[in-house]
């Protein structure tokens, strides 16, 4: 998209991904790692060559999220477990064929309002396409999210979903932030990709560990297909996402703080507007 709204948080991205120091790709055990920014070809071929599901609402969905392997770095309790399930479980129906813009309004609302101005931002951009109904921040996301997949020429994101290698990798971090892109950069896992974070409720995080509190994070990536037909690729565009997630104990919820994935499958999502 080219408003400001949309793709301003793009644009300081390619910036801040591009300062960062090119090191020697570090050693993983994971099978996304090992990439580098001249290897996109080798990086492409390997995700298109998982197997994947389709995202549907029901047990199928539950239990392939279910089974996804916690790495516990630090102890958390089953409840905040469970949450971290369901909270990748109603992202993806939210986003994909099973879903629809009200339950896309009420996933960006899930933490009620946080950022009214960036809200106010986005109404008055949607109310000037055309495409607000009402004046509610649930009306406004709703608006938001159908002029996005309008302007992609989509009714949704995503059709299926893989979870090959994937794990929820729970943390603890102290004193001070270490943004997902470092990681991403160092261990090779994105090859120059895009960015989607919440500077708002990052700066807060940084301010709490800066005043001595812990905070817990779990880190988890999966692959995305879009649907049939969107993809200027020859097979359809599938790209690995990185969700780095923070538990508030004060909500007892879990928010996402960074998302990540590849270049050249785009996915315009609304959270810095959160």
């Amino acid at each position: 998209m080219k408003t400001v709204v949309i793709r301003a948080l793009y644009l300081a991205f390619v910036a801040v991904w591009s300062s960062i120091p090119d090191t020697a790709v570090a050693k993983t055990k994971s099978q996304y790692g090992g990439f580098s920014p001249d290897s996109l070809q080798v990086f492409y071929d390997y995700i298109h060559g998982q197997e994947m599901m389709r995202v549907e609402a029901g047990p199928q969905l539950k239990k392939a999220v279910e089974a996804v392997p916690v790495d516990l770095g630090v102890l958390i309790d089953l409840k905040q477990e469970a949450e971290m399930r369901n909270w990748l479980y109603e992202f993806l129906i939210a986003f994909s064929s099973s879903g629809n813009d009200s339950l896309v309004a009420a996933f960006y609302l899930r933490e009620g309002t946080n950022n009214p101005n960036m809200i106010e931002s986005l109404k008055k951009l949607t109310e000037s396409k055309g495409f607000l109904k009402g004046d509610t921040p649930f009306a406004v996301f709703r608006a938001g999210h159908r002029y996005i997949l309008d302007a992609a020429n989509r009714d949704y994101f995503f059709e299926n979903v893989s979870f090959f290698d994937s794990v929820f990798k729970v943390f603890e971090m102290q004193e001070a932030y270490d943004s997902y892109a470092i990681y991403l950069k160092t261990h090779g896992m994105v090859p120059k990709g895009t960015l989607n974070f919440r500077p708002k409720l990052q700066k807060e995080v940084e301010e709490a560990l800066q005043e001595g509190e812990q905070r817990i994070f779990a880190d988890i990536m999966f692959i995305i297909e879009e649907p049939e037909g969107v993809s200027p690729w020859e097979w359809q565009g599938r790209t690995p996402v990185f969700f780095r997630l923070i538990w508030d104990p004060e909500r007892a919820m879990w928010r996402h703080v960074e998302v990540y994935f590849s270049a050249g499958v785009p996915q315009s999502f609304l959270f810095h507007i959160m």
